[in-house]
Order: structure tokens, then sequence, then C-alpha cells
């Protein structure tokens, strides 16, 4: 079993984040304003809840029209999602697909907001399921174990560092391979001990080499 993450591992969202500041900047909000909202209104007492909605709120609450910044954010969550996928995504995915092995979508966020990513990319066909979670990544995993899946032949591509390290530390047995985000700096991967790659290519080959 796959079970693959989407921010900055299969989507570009370092660059997601600079078009969305550009387009509530060109609409009047400051970028000091964009930067505290955005990390506001991504998560409340450890829990993932980020969303246009939430976010336009929360600028509306310093003087910003609400309706004016939601529409700007959500002329970002459109068909335009597509152009965030790193260029060899699809291909990745695909390759893994071939392999008949089952192919796990885990990605961390707010439900609704992470579904309409990942649907307006246009890659969640590709997956056998998709788990949108606020909290942590460990209890899905734990879960697909629970009900018979062979933690030995599983792996985890990733791109946040601790994340993976807790996950690592709680399934020893995973195989984890992380893809390098530009949002992370390479000292961490090289202290983590986890082999890590700049492309999702390199990971591919990396893993395919493992399994023959």
């Amino acid at each position: 079993m796959f079970i693959i993450d989407f921010d900055d591992t299969l989507f570009n969202t370092h660059d997601f984040k600079k078009v969305r500041m550009n387009a509530l900047v060109a609409s009047g909000v400051s970028q000091l304003d964009y930067q505290e909202t955005y990390l506001e209104a991504s998560k409340k007492n450890d829990v993932f809840t980020y969303s246009n909605e939430r976010h336009a709120e929360l600028l509306s609450l310093r003087g910003y029209d609400q309706d004016r910044t939601l529409a700007a954010l959500q002329e970002t969550t459109g068909e335009i999602l597509r152009d965030f996928l790193f260029p060899d995504t699809v291909e990745f995915i695909q390759k893994f697909k071939e392999t008949g092995m089952p192919l796990v979508l885990l990605s961390l966020g707010e439900e609704s907001f992470q579904e309409l990513k990942v649907k307006g990319s246009g890659i969640d066909h590709y997956f056998d399921r998709m788990f949108m979670v606020q909290e942590s990544k460990e209890y899905v995993i734990q879960e697909l174990i629970d009900v018979g899946e062979r933690e030995e032949e599983m792996w985890f591509i990733n791109d946040k560092v601790g994340e993976s390290l807790l996950i690592k530390n709680a399934f020893p047995a995973m195989n984890i391979v992380l893809k390098k985000s530009a949002s992370i700096h390479e000292e961490e991967y090289k202290k983590s001990n986890l082999p890590y790659f700049h492309t999702l290519t390199e990971i591919y080959t990396y893993v395919r080499e493992k399994n023959t």
C-alpha cells in the first residue's frame, strides 16, 4: 500500500500560498494582515481549520470587505488548481497505480478545503481511498493496519519531517520517503536520517529499486 500526502508532496502548496497572498494584496489586504490572519485561520486548539470562508471572515474583523476578500481567495481555488501540481505528479501517481497496490491519499487540513484542492487539481480519481484529517494522521494509519493491512508492506510518502518522524516512531516497520518542500530547510531532512528527494520521479525510482 502506498499512502501519499497531498500538500507540498503532490501539490505545490508553497507557490499556491504565494498566489493567494498576491490575490489578496491586489484586493487591498496588506501582506502583514494576510500572514497574521492566515496563521490564525489555519489552526485552532490543535485542529486544522483553514478555509476560504474562515480566512475572509478573519480579514473582515480587521476592516476588510468580506465578500471582496472571499472572491479573491475563491479565484485561486478554481481551474487554476491544476497548475499547482508538480510537473511529474500525474505520471508518478499513474506509475504507482500500475503496480496494483492500493493507493491512499492522506491529507492533513480542514476537510472541505482539502477536498476542494484535491478534486480541483484533478487527481482524486487515481486513489482507492482518501482521508482528510484535521488533527493527526496516525489514527488513520492504525486503522488501515487494524483492518488487515500488513504494516511492512506500507509506504508513506510525505514532505513534513517532524510529522514523518512521529509516524516512524509509532510504526517502525513503515517505509517512509520524504519529498523536499521549498518551505522546509534541507538541513532538517538531513538530520532526520530518512531518505528524501527533490522530485517525485526520484522517489518512484527509489521505491521501485527497493521493491525489486
